[in-house]
């Protein structure tokens, strides 16, 4: 006897199938860690020139699976644009920029000189959304095969500050890998969370090396400081931390 499952069956299998897809993945970050012992010489020069101005962008290359790239020359792709992110990230974003600069101790509205100019790009960054258009489409096998997305980014951040003309790069990517068995892993590793992190660390890592650019020092390796665990604590001695105002607009 064939039993026929009913629209209502197909919709409570169709939202099992989501809940597993948005669950069922563990994001993980490769990022350079800011040097500690780098964060702690700027909160204690006297000399540090902080910045005025600080202008920030954020754009991205689209998520596009195999499949939504078929039919494009190599011309073509060459000549695919990034696109604005979404308000509210970048939103987010320049207000992280913003914070870690001014508690850095390189961003002053009031009594610093000069201009940062802040460039994210990414590529390939994704919203659930377009997996469900695509990915989840393309791949529909995940949940018996692993499948990964990698993400990239790169920040680059213009110094201009009297004589001072210089850059400041850094790259960093998260890798979310799809598979039924990492279901456990979701609540310890979504990806809203590792790129918080991720971005976190860069923008800690571009206030340290636009320091060492204006003291004319090369980047060395991240030092651990015995008796300070977090850069929140550190920073909570210095001279430098104010309240949290953003830039003009």
């Amino acid at each position: 006897m064939t039993k026929i499952i009913s629209r209502g069956g197909l919709t409570r299998l169709a939202v099992l199938a989501s809940v597993l897809f948005l669950t069922s993945c563990a994001s993980f970050k490769h990022v350079d860690l800011f040097p500690r012992n780098t964060v702690y010489e700027m909160s204690k020069d006297k000399e540090l020139k902080p910045f005025s101005r600080i202008l920030v962008r954020w754009r991205n290359y689209p998520f596009k699976t195999y499949s939504q790239s078929i039919g494009y020359t190599d011309a073509e792709k060459e000549k695919m644009k990034p696109v604005n992110v979404a308000y509210a990230d970048y939103s987010k974003f320049k207000g992280r920029v913003l914070k870690i600069f001014k508690e850095s101790g390189i961003y002053d509205a009031e009594k610093g000189a000069g201009t940062l100019k802040v460039d994210l790009l990414t590529f390939g960054k994704w919203t659930y959304s377009e997996l469900f258009s695509s990915y989840l489409t393309d791949t529909s096998f995940i949940f018996i095969l692993p499948s990964s997305i990698k993400v990239n980014y790169y920040m680059v951040t213009e110094i201009e500050q009297g004589e001072l003309t210089d850059k400041v790069e850094e790259t960093a990517s998260i890798k979310t890998t799809f598979h039924l068995l990492l279901f456990p892993l979701y609540p310890l590793a979504p990806f809203s969370s590792s790129e918080k992190s991720l971005l976190k660390q860069m923008i800690w890592k571009t206030a340290t090396g636009v320091y060492l650019k204006q003291k004319g020092l090369k980047e060395e390796p991240a030092e651990k400081i015995k008796e300070i665990k977090t850069p929140e604590q550190l920073l909570q001695k210095s001279e430098y931390k104010q309240d949290y105002q953003e830039n003009g607009k």
